[in-house]
């Protein structure tokens, strides 16, 4: 069945081939108002959304352009969501829209949403703190009533069940259907999966609309009457009157109901699956740790892990680093003496506590799958405490310290007499959603099925079951079986971003090397008693019907080693790998304001027509000829800065530092330069930049707006300087030999799918280096180019000999020392020749090879220059020589699919 995802994106695709993406280029009114940058899939959302905007009238669904806006953007947990209903209030507030609906189904979720829209001071907060439209300061605010004519962005936070109530039940100070029916709306519905019980459940009869719905309706019934009618036919359609409001839909999994997919077929404007998300790096790994240890012993066991983690941290200079772990209980009662029984024991923990650590390992499941790892884990950290000298009373006291009565909550108050419903007051709301800040005392939280849905946190790395046997109840319902258990995984999930070396914060790191002491940071842990077994299959099933994990016997754990027949060759042991590094910028300036000080720059300005534009940076009293025009005779004059009128210099400013993103906003001036105003820039820090005006007429008069453009391109000029003063690090330009065994000589393990390993390349292939190959059908083809070309090879080489770069060797661009590891590197060493009766020195090259599918090629045209610059270096006179041997360096084009010009370079570098 086509879609209107599948529509949008093969014209996606269109554009890009014809070169046309300014089609869909996110306005910069949206990237300069949100306080974060988009991530590919966000910014993928969005272009999708705007190609739709652009569009409208589409020939496969010609339906959509005769009715109000109604889309669905289907994301999975941890994407940022919230992030792309910011950017598109932004989008629909440029378009003329001022009133914004916020609904979900849980009122905790409602709550915490308020908090990342309107409060500036949050740390979640999504926009800037101030949002600029053109010259004008947007407010956005929470409003319980829409006003009529808003000052800026007025948003209403709200349930499902409060909304019904406010249309059905009239009450003092709240929207009313007549209300909403009188303006323009965009709502945005969240958790949108709970949200299609009508046309799930194939329900037509007649209902009672106008019953009030209250906090102990069930859910069935707010769902019914919430959605289905109260928002698309009374708000949305307006009950069938032409409007342009808009509804946009957002949930990570929609119902695989026919009735409901078929109800979305024109609606999907966006897809980014779990399984996606996983795959692209973005999440924790899940760490399923079974055992057969007592409730007592499992607890121990998680809170070693806690531990252990923040010994990593403290090693690796993670700052602030706060691990979380959560214990979820069967029942409300449960909960509390679950609660109340955690305080006790870890107050009253002695080292003797962790003598079952010592013998742990007959109680841990020994599992070969990737997502079952929890003996492998307790390994390393038995082996971390030996080597450091840690015993269990040290391990004790960190935790007698650190799980203190306000270290722990529990999402319950003592206040709630309804058992089957947990409610939190607003003081623990608060310290739920904030729990990754500095002064969130927050280490161990106690729960039932509170925070399965609509909770965001990043640094929870530890989830204990604490009861055996069925599931948690809910509103006396059996709920269907691991549900609840996926649902908490999913808030689990979301990584937790640290700096390790040059790699992306936000990003799992050590896929490649899981073996690495950081891999504990990367996984979620999640505890279960091994007896259960039934329970653990369909958590399993589950998990990866979302794509949580992968199937059981799909990954496995292979080593890449370099194959017996190099690693025993003493004279390939010695052979150099060539690397540069990473540096600090030695051009870096310290002091900026200095370093502005002691630049002396000029800019030139062609003068047009005399005849001046009267603009709002003249003050009133001021005489312009808006007639006189000097004709171009040739004439030139030059000012220094401070010769240029102060009201003309702050118009400049005030064009380049609208956004508060723009280093030329005034807060931003003062922390990069310390001046106290504006004009200290012009008057002391800029004193001696000088502007250049030619073809003036004989008065040598310069027009206002020739002023001003000459202060932007000085101001370009100021920003471009301290960019350059601003690059941290640089690569090296000069390279360092190392001993390729010492680079490459340890293996390295990691898991990879089954249908990945291709065998018959190690063993057909005696000149692949590797002892294993794991790769896509693009590099499958570089390797068969290689074959391919391997006799003409070795007709005039003795060494050809290709290595895969198992993210071993790393090379940093010369200009900002950002690392690229190049997939392959082909070493090629010249036939002995002999000259005048010597034998000549040989000739040693390194070949760097990247394979590049067609979707990358834009967003890596910077690492394709960069090989281009190494070959212009050290490819042709300029070689690189240690001792003896003489090695030449070259990178070569991207290997794209059916690429004539990596065949024709690889061809002359190959026979020069």
């Amino acid at each position: 069945m086509k879609t209107l995802f599948d529509v949008i994106e093969n014209r996606k695709q269109v554009y890009v081939e014809d070169g046309n993406t300014d089609k869909f280029a996110v306005p910069q009114f949206i990237t300069d108002n949100l306080k974060f940058p988009l991530f590919d899939w966000q910014k993928s959302a969005l272009e999708n959304f705007l190609i739709f905007e652009n569009l409208k009238s589409i020939k496969d669904f010609p339906d959509i352009k005769n009715r109000p806006t109604h889309l669905l953007f289907n994301m999975a947990t941890g994407t940022g969501k919230t992030l792309m209903m910011a950017a598109l209030i932004l989008y629909y507030y440029d378009k003329g829209y001022r009133h914004f609906l916020f609904f979900v189904n849980q009122n905790n979720i409602v709550d915490k949403t308020e908090n990342n829209f309107v409060d500036a001071a949050h740390n979640k907060f999504l926009f800037q703190q101030k949002i600029m439209h053109g010259d004008r300061v947007v407010p956005i605010k929470k409003v319980d009533v829409f006003s009529d004519n808003p000052q800026g962005i007025e948003i209403k936070f709200t349930s499902i069940q409060k909304l019904h109530n406010d249309i059905h039940t009239e009450r003092e100070n709240q929207t009313t259907l007549d209300d909403l029916h009188k303006l323009k709306i965009v709502m945005l519905g969240d958790e949108a999966h709970h949200l299609n019980a009508q046309t799930q459940n194939g329900q037509n009869e007649e209902l009672d609309w106008e019953k009030e719905l209250t906090e102990k309706s069930s859910q069935k019934e707010i769902e019914r009457k919430g959605w289905e009618h109260t928002v698309l036919e009374l708000i949305l359609k307006k009950n069938g009157k032409p409007n342009k409001n808009v509804l946009l839909e957002f949930t990570a999994t929609l119902p695989e109901n026919d009735a409901v997919q078929q109800k979305y077929t024109d609606k999907i404007i966006s897809k980014f699956a779990l399984k996606d998300f996983l795959q692209a790096g973005f999440t924790k790994e899940i760490n399923l740790v079974s055992s057969t240890l007592a409730k007592e012993e499992r607890v121990l066991h998680a809170l070693l892990f806690a531990w252990y983690r923040h010994q990593i941290a403290l090693k690796y200079d993670i700052a602030n680093f706060k691990p979380v772990m959560l214990f979820r209980s069967k029942t409300i009662d449960e909960s509390w003496q679950d609660f109340e029984w955690f305080l006790r024991l870890t107050q009253n923990l002695t080292g003797q506590d962790f003598d079952f650590i010592k013998d742990i390992s007959g109680s841990l499941k020994n599992s070969e799958t990737q997502n079952e790892q929890g003996k492998s884990r307790t390994e390393q950290v038995v082996a971390f405490m030996r080597e450091n000298g840690f015993s269990g009373s040290h391990v004790a006291d960190w935790i007698r310290q650190n799980y203190q009565a306000h270290h722990v909550i529990i999402t319950n108050s003592k206040s709630n007499k309804n058992k089957t419903k947990e409610i939190t007051d607003a003081e623990t709301d608060k310290l739920l959603n904030s729990l990754e800040t500095t002064d969130n005392p927050i280490r161990a939280i106690f729960t039932v099925d509170r925070l399965t849905e609509g909770w965001d946190v990043l640094n929870l790395f530890d989830i204990v079951r604490l009861y055996e046997g069925a599931n948690s109840q809910k509103s006396g319902k059996q709920k269907s079986p691991t549900v609840a258990e996926k649902q908490l995984i999913g808030r689990g999930v979301r990584y937790y971003p640290f700096a390790f070396a040059d790699k992306l914060p936000n990003k799992r790191k050590f896929d490649a090397d899981t073996q690495h002491e950081l891999r504990v940071l990367e996984e979620l842990f999640y505890y279960t008693h091994d007896e259960q077994s039934r329970y653990l299959s369909q958590l399993k099933t589950e998990l990866r019907k979302d794509g949580f994990i992968a199937d059981n016997d799909n990954k496995v754990l292979q080593q890449f080693g370099i194959k017996p027949q190099f690693a025993e060759n003493e004279s390939f042991k010695n052979w150099l790998i060539w690397v540069n590094e990473k540096m600090p910028n030695p051009h870096k300036k310290q002091n900026n304001a200095n370093s502005l000080r002691a630049t002396k720059m000029s800019v030139k300005i062609t003068a047009h027509s005399r005849q001046s534009l009267r603009e709002t940076l003249f003050v009133a009293d001021e005489k312009l000829d808006k007639s006189e025009t000097l004709a171009a005779s040739g004439y030139s004059h030059t000012f220094r800065l401070p010769e240029i009128e102060k009201r003309i210099f702050d118009k400049a400013l005030h064009i380049k530092g609208k956004s508060e993103n723009s280093f030329f906003h005034f807060k931003n001036l003062q922390d990069k330069l310390g001046i106290a105003s504006r004009d200290e820039l012009r008057t002391d820090l800029l004193q001696d930049w000088q502007i250049e005006f030619v073809n003036l007429g004989a008065d040598k008069q310069v027009s206002p707006d020739d002023k001003l453009a000459g202060c932007l391109k000085i101001l370009d000029k100021v920003a471009a300087h301290l960019n350059e003063c601003d690059t941290p690090f640089i690569g090296t330009e000069y390279f360092i030999p190392k001993k390729l065994w010492d680079m490459f000589g340890k293996p390295k393990q990691k898991w990879v799918e089954k249908n990945k390993i291709k065998s018959d390349i190690v063993q057909n292939h005696d000149w692949y280096m590797l002892d294993n190959f794991i790769g896509n059908g693009l590099e499958e083809d570089l390797l068969q180019f290689i074959a391919e070309k391997i006799q003409d090879l070795r007709a005039k080489y003795d060494v050809v000999y290709l290595l895969r770069n198992e993210e071993v060797l790393k090379l940093h661009h010369f200009q900002n020392g950002e690392g690229f590891m190049p997939d392959f590197i082909l070493l090629l060493k010249n036939k002995e020749k002999t000259v005048s009766g010597s034998v000549q020195d040989f000739l040693h090259y390194q070949i760097f090879i990247e394979p590049k599918g067609a979707h990358l090629l834009e967003k890596d045209a910077w690492k394709q220059d960069f090989l281009a610059q190494i070959t212009q270096k050290y490819g042709k006179e300029n070689w690189l020589m240690h001792e003896t041997p003489h090695y030449r360096l070259i990178g070569l084009p991207f290997f794209v699919e059916n690429s004539s010009k990596f065949q024709t370079e690889f061809q002359g570098v190959t026979e020069s």
